[in-house]
């Protein structure tokens, strides 16, 4: 019974998991949509709203405020900050659906960084679905006519993005386990601390006074802060306990894909037949660790049954 509950928290998580990726991915539309805004001023602005979402939602659980979520939320949001400054810095400079793959491309990072820093071992599950999404990536980025794989100076950025990203899914994963740090509480920190770094660049640089030309750019800006920041960080948080950071890596693979094809939907760019390849792919790989991990997980507790009328 306790196997059964796990695999049903876990097949939940994930599918928690992918809402919080498809969030992820409406961001780069509408990231693209208010470019014209300084960098530090979204963060600012993005994250505060976030902050005080969650902050009124989860205002009865201040109670259980303690050290360690200030602590660990200080901590994650040099991270998240570092993340979100490349990946909007990045996206002035490249199209929203190429910044969407490459910002993603955490989910190659994130086994290595767990083999280097944790020993843990790399699955054959997670090599195939991570090639398969390595295979999509490809895609997208070949150009034909301009020379092959063409990397541009904000695909790099992005790329940084990425590492930076990377090192946040592996350190929820170990946050989200401490029974003293509650998911909801960190998550309302760690987005005023983000929202406070913005701010205080934004201040220094000057762009704290800037002013948004329309509403629309304030409904764009508002809905990043409320779905694809309050909204899926708290999903990421709560759930990852339950999924191992490298499927959570390949799972935040769908985050390209619905933004690609947000991209496409929302702001007209296109892309050509090998973008919507790679995209299919990449989806492929996601459907194929889910199918094998659960088929595997369903196998262990028939190999332990056996192993206890061996034993007997």
């Amino acid at each position: 019974m306790p196997n059964q509950n796990h695999k049903l928290s876990e097949r939940t998580a994930a599918v928690g998991l992918m809402v919080a990726a498809l969030f992820w991915g409406l961001s780069y539309p509408l990231t693209k949509y208010v470019e014209a805004c300084p960098t530090f001023y979204i963060i600012s602005l993005r994250f505060g709203i976030a902050a005080l979402c969650l902050a009124i939602a989860f205002h009865r659980k201040f109670k259980l405020l303690n050290r360690d979520v200030i602590k660990y939320a200080f901590l994650l949001s040099f991270a998240v900050f570092l993340m979100f400054a490349f990946g909007i810095w990045g996206i002035k400079y490249t199209t929203s659906v190429r910044s969407s793959f490459f910002t993603t491309l955490s989910f190659l990072m994130i086994p290595v960084l767990n083999r280097v820093l944790f020993k843990i071992k790399i699955s054959k599950i997670i090599v195939i679905s991570a090639l398969l999404c390595l295979v999509g990536v490809f895609l997208l980025c070949y150009a034909p006519g301009m020379g092959g794989l063409v990397i541009n100076s904000g695909d790099l950025l992005c790329i940084l993005a990425a590492v930076a990203g990377s090192f946040h899914i592996i350190l929820v994963e170990k946050v989200s386990k401490n029974p003293r740090v509650d998911s909801s509480l960190f998550t309302v920190f760690l987005m005023g601390f983000i929202s406070l770094w913005g701010t205080l660049i934004a201040s220094i640089t000057g762009d704290i006074h800037y002013s948004l030309t329309g509403s629309s750019q304030l409904i764009a800006i508002i809905l990043m802060g409320v779905f694809c920041s309050a909204v899926s960080f708290c999903l990421q948080t709560h759930l990852e306990a339950f999924v191992s950071p490298d499927r959570v890596g390949v799972i935040f693979a769908l985050e390209p894909a619905s933004g690609c094809i947000l991209s496409v939907i929302l702001l007209g760019e296109t892309m050509r037949f090998t973008g919507w390849l790679g995209a299919v792919i990449i989806m492929i790989s996601i459907l194929y660790m889910e199918f094998a991990a659960g088929k595997e997980a369903s196998k262990q507790p028939e190999t332990e049954d056996s192993k206890r009328k061996g034993s007997a």
